[in-house]
């Protein structure tokens, strides 16, 4: 093979990660893309492509033939472009935005297709013929007039197509209210920076189909009335400004009731993944504190007015919680359902916010952060990859072991105390036996803490967790954690022999 053939091939090949390639040229490529990496936005867009293709053909099918399920076909396989799409425009994919109008507009005409499709015809053979003559008429006419109409589309100002921005705080300045203001509410378990922006941002594409000739400005509330942000668009080829207000709820805690946020977001958090993993919620807790594999948490966390983990399905207001399972259904997403199954049992009437516990490892400072949405709950010094090996993107907490290799003496064990694999089994996130090397980038490509902090990252972190490992991470991350005192007395540190894999010798990067 030349040189040049040897460079053609090469520029066609994308590498993923553990000396893993995909070749461009393969027509399953954004599939197996997708399968690698299952939040990439170009591949969700180029799958959704592939959908809508799809669901036209069906949809041809259902025309010629009349059968139904040509026609279930289409809804169905055109249901999982849109959502292909729509997913891949959230993730701030900018051709995503364009296609997500066209398929809006040709669902929308295509459902009133298939309503005048399926309606009893009324009219006559020389009726029919007459429409047909008129129909030709009116072709003509249009396509006299296609050019104006090309450039009347051309001028328009697509509002929601304009580059948008994210401001974290309030207008520094009071803004006039707009004669075009509305108004989007954004329910309890939704109130993620992300889905207030997608909100806002919608809201306001929907506003602007309406009436596109003017300003536009949408209000983001709450269920409660409490103003969370605002999307703003002046006109012209202004960018729209969307502004998330900070959740100020928890600046008013005590020091123990952030406490009690901090531990009950923590069985949450296992809830969740638990949840997520099988379909359903556990019947008990004692199910998120199996052994090995499935060891979600080493124990229930105590709360930390009374020091208690027991579990009641009855309100005493004695301590520990109060579980009540809830079946899943359609109208309620997971992060309420979570929510309403699990509270403190305690006389405390305040609410308590959750959204699901994720690692963000940043490159940069080489520091692990242990966060809730904007939250940072731990964070600690990491060491890292030599020469970028630390691999980045989204990972998944795959499997939690406690004193992993435990057959190496504690002085020879590289890798600690306590590990956790990521979804690429290359790699994990572990203790050391060389702790003045924490902050260096000096491992194969795993993340390494010291023993201690490790230990305490092992206790707090469910299986299934998202760890986002990046150069700059996308989490919305506060400036520090000092905002309260951690109580460690929550958590259980201690061995537990049944959380040991005895049976695998691990050969992580190290």
């Amino acid at each position: 093979m030349n040189t040049q053939s040897a460079s053609k091939l090469k520029a066609n090949l994308v590498h993923l990660n553990n000396g893993y390639y995909l070749s461009k040229n393969d027509p399953l490529f954004w599939k197996k893309l997708l399968q690698r990496q299952s939040e990439n936005e170009e591949a969700l867009f180029h799958l959704g492509l592939d959908f809508k293709r799809e669901a036209r053909n069906y949809l041809e099918k259902f025309y010629v033939t009349k059968s139904e399920k040509y026609l279930v076909m289409y809804h169905k396989t055109i249901a999982q472009a849109l959502d292909f799409v729509r997913r891949s425009f959230r993730k701030g994919y900018i051709p995503a935005r364009l296609e997500l109008l066209r398929l809006e507009q040709d669902i929308q005409a295509d459902k009133n297709k298939i309503a005048k499709l399926n309606e009893p015809s009324t009219f006559s053979k020389k009726q029919i013929i007459l429409l047909l003559v008129v129909a030709i008429l009116i072709s003509i006419i249009v396509g006299s007039l296609l050019h104006f109409q090309k450039s009347f589309v051309t001028n328009h100002h697509y509002a929601y197509l304009l580059p948008y921005e994210v401001i974290d705080h309030q207008p520094e300045q009071s803004l006039d209210a707009l004669n075009n203001q509305s108004v989007v509410i954004i329910a309890e378990g939704e109130k993620s920076k992300e889905n207030i922006v997608n909100a806002l941002i919608m809201k306001l594409k929907a506003d602007y189909e309406k009436e596109p000739q003017s300003a536009k400005q949408v209000l983001a509330f709450d269920e409660k009335k409490q103003e969370l942000g605002m999307a703003i668009w002046e006109g012209g080829d202004k960018p729209i400004q969307v502004f998330i207000y900070p959740d100020n709820s928890m600046e008013m805690m005590s020091n123990q009731e952030l406490q009690l946020w901090e531990a009950t977001t923590v069985i949450r958090s296992a809830l969740y993944q638990f949840a997520k993993k099988n379909g359903h919620l556990p019947t008990n807790l004692e199910l998120l504190c199996q052994s090995y594999p499935n060891n979600y948490l080493s124990e229930l966390p105590k709360e930390p007015f009374y020091l208690k983990n027991t579990v009641t399905a009855f309100p005493t207001k004695d301590g520990g919680w109060l579980f009540s399972f809830k079946e899943s259904t359609p109208e309620k997403d997971l992060i309420s359902l979570v929510k309403d199954s699990l509270m403190p049992n305690l006389s405390y009437a305040e609410d308590i916010p959750f959204q699901p516990l994720a690692i963000s490892i940043n490159k940069t400072n080489n520091t692990l952060s242990l966060v809730s949405e904007n939250r940072i709950i731990r964070k600690y010094e990491a060491s890292l990859g030599k020469d970028d090996a630390t691999p980045e993107g989204t990972l998944l907490i795959s499997r939690k072991i406690m004193n992993p290799d435990n057959y190496v003496p504690p002085k020879d064990n590289v890798y600690g105390t306590r590990a956790m694999e990521l979804s690429n089994l290359n790699y994990a996130i572990h203790g050391t036996n060389h702790p003045a090397e924490i902050g260096k980038n000096i491992s194969h490509g795993c993340i390494r803490l010291k023993n201690s902090d490790m230990e305490e990252l092992y206790a707090l972190v469910p299986l299934n967790t998202p760890v986002e490992i990046s150069k700059k991470p996308s989490f919305l991350i506060s400036s520090d954690t000092g905002y309260y005192v951690p109580n460690g007395d929550l958590y259980k540190y201690s061995d537990n022999p049944l959380e040991e894999d005895p049976f695998t010798e691990y050969h992580w990067a190290q």
